[in-house]
This record gives structure tokens, C-alpha cells and sequence, in this order.
């Protein structure tokens, strides 16, 4: 298993926001990008200037995806079904252990606890296809 730091919870949080609730946002982004950002360029004035317009033309699709990315209300949904996740029992009392011996310090508990709940969503969701498991 990987390690549950904040930087892979957050590669985590935004796999599953991208498939969850994310994935017309982020395709219509990637389509401008594909139609109007040359891809292979060589360095010239004229392609630079092509990009930069195809990359100003495509700024509100990427505004769009960055809103949705960081919609706090989904990142509560997904938390929530993290930390309850089946396969993470003992995480959830290592936590609740750590926090009954009032412990003020048990973030690397409360990391581990949703990392493991992420990896079950994200495995939940990749064997039933993408299956939105909440309502939007």
C-alpha cells in the first residue's frame, strides 16, 4: 500500500471527482484543448501565438472543471463514504483509538483512514464501470 499523505489524498480526492461528477466538464475541457491548442509545435512565433489564443479560447471550460473540481459539498460526500468504507475497520478504530486516548495529534490515523476508503472507491467504482454509487 502507498503512503496516505495529503498530497496522495489529493491525487485520490481528484480521480474521483473527475469520474464522479467531473467527467463532462473535464472531456469538454480536454476536447477544446484537442481542437484548438496545437500539440506539436516547433517554436515559432506563429504556433506560439496559436496556443496562446487556443489556450485563452479554452479558458472557460477549464474555469468550469476547476469549479467542479473543487466543489465542497462533493468533497464532503466523498469523505464521508471514504471513512465509512467496509474494507477499512481497522483504520476507523485506530483512529477512534487514538482519539479515546485523547489524542489532539491522530491526523496520520484520520490520513489512513480515508486513503483506504479512497482506494475502495476507487476500486468499488472501476469494477462496476464507473458506478455513481450517491445522487448528485
Amino acid at each position: 500500500m502507498s503512503e496516505a499523505t495529503n498530497e496522495n489524498l489529493q491525487l485520490l480526492l481528484s480521480k474521483l471527482m473527475t469520474d464522479r461528477y467531473c467527467s463532462d466538464v473535464a472531456s469538454d475541457f480536454d476536447a477544446c484543448i484537442q481542437n484548438y491548442v496545437p500539440q506539436q509545435i516547433d517554436g515559432s512565433f506563429v504556433d506560439l501565438s496559436l496556443q496562446r489564443k487556443g489556450l485563452k479560447r479554452c479558458e472557460p471550460y477549464k474555469e468550469a472543471a476547476q469549479k467542479c473540481l473543487q466543489d465542497d459539498k462533493k468533497h464532503t460526500q466523498i469523505f464521508r463514504q471514504a471513512s465509512q468504507a467496509p474494507t477499512c475497520k481497522t483504520e476507523r478504530q485506530k483512529l477512534a483509538q487514538c482519539q479515546r486516548k485523547g489524542g489532539k495529534d491522530c491526523e496520520q490515523e484520520a490520513l489512513e483512514m480515508v486513503y483506504c476508503g479512497m482506494m475502495y472507491l476507487i476500486q468499488k467504482q472501476r469494477k462496476g464501470g464507473n458506478d455513481k454509487t450517491t445522487a448528485e
